[in-house]
């Protein structure tokens, strides 16, 4: 296999998506949408609560470090001063056999609610009453940041093999390919070179997700890992489109065809209890939403992780396998 092909192939899909303002708007579309869903998503942090409890209050703050920080002061005047100089900053001390609670006043409801909880749970003596994890202290990934960032990075998937599909489209129409043609190019040098963009474009728009949501402590390898195994799902749509589609025109209505196809399981998963998602288990981007959601709540462990990857391989692999006939087809025509 020759790299030098291939990467010529690659700057040609690079050359016609500049120049081309469909693929302009494919590849700004998701950054757009990130900054939406950031602006309308509440912060990561609006969802925390430090407890501060003065030095005589031991036991007190043993049982509230099961919830979440606490700090310990000298006095109930440095608490009380510690909570008025801090955000969501709860002092809490037992006065007369009762448990005070000590706020700012302008605490998100979140934090209200959270430090209502712990309370309560102390005085049942069960701590299983609040039904929160603070394991990373107090952090919670809010839905709305959950669904955005998960169908940001599977609607790129999509959007870079719909990259591919207008680039073939362009060629079909200028005639450019029949250049390219005239080396000594392998069919295989052809796929890889034409996959490149595919794959390339998910991983940026998915790091720059991440540092948009402001996501914090996420495992980068394994978001790496999924976005190139599902990339697969949007590079086979991709040709599929490209050698389908007679002009730029037709192309779009396939891709908007195929971008409900792909996103719907998504978005109906999101919300459908996990007894019921097993009616999506044959769609590929259901396990690529699974996969992310676990890196997001870091649930993702490596076991299951792989898992995951292996379903999303099967199910592309049974897409491609449906698909096969048509995109091998439509090469050869497009070849000629």
């Amino acid at each position: 296999m020759n790299m030098r092909r291939v990467l010529n192939i690659f700057k040609l899909d690079t050359l016609n998506s500049r120049r081309d303002k469909v693929m302009i708007y494919i590849l700004l579309a998701p950054i757009i949408l990130t900054i939406v869903f950031k602006l309308i998503s509440p912060d990561f942090q609006s969802l925390s609560i430090d407890f501060v409890v003065p030095e005589n209050a031991a036991k007190l703050a043993a049982q509230l470090d099961r919830y979440a920080n606490v700090e310990q002061v000298a006095s109930i005047q440095e608490m009380k001063d510690a909570v008025a100089h801090g955000d969501d900053r709860i002092g809490v001390y037992e006065s007369e056999g009762k448990y005070v609670l000590v706020m700012q006043g302008n605490e998100s409801p979140q934090a209200r609610e959270l430090a209502e909880l712990a309370i309560s749970a102390i005085l049942e003596g069960d701590a299983s009453l609040t039904n929160i994890d603070f394991s990373d202290n107090g952090r919670v990934i809010p839905p709305i940041t959950l669904f955005g960032f998960s169908f940001v990075v599977i609607l790129s998937f999509t959007l870079g093999g719909f990259i591919i599909g207008f680039s073939i489209i362009e060629e079909k129409e200028s005639g450019a390919m029949r250049a390219l043609m005239v080396t000594p190019i392998s069919k295989a040098e052809f796929l890889l070179g034409r996959s490149i963009m595919g794959i390339s474009v998910p991983i940026v728009h998915a790091l720059l997700a991440v540092l948009i949501f402001a996501i914090g402590g996420l495992d980068i390898l394994k978001l790496i890992m999924v976005t190139v195994v599902s990339s697969v799902i949007g590079i086979v749509m991709g040709f599929l489109i490209g050698v389908m589609s007679s002009s730029q025109m037709t192309g779009l209505a396939n891709m908007k065809i195929s971008v409900l196809l792909l996103l719907m399981p998504v978005m109906i998963a999101f919300v459908l209890p996990e007894n019921r998602q097993f009616i999506f288990y044959w769609a590929p981007t259901y396990w690529s939403f699974a996969a992310l959601k676990d890196i997001l709540t870091r649930n993702a462990e490596w076991g299951g992780f792989l898992l995951q990857l292996l379903w999303i391989s099967l199910t592309t692999g049974l897409l491609f396998l449906l698909m096969r006939g048509k995109i091998k087809s439509g090469l050869k025509t497009y070849q000629s």
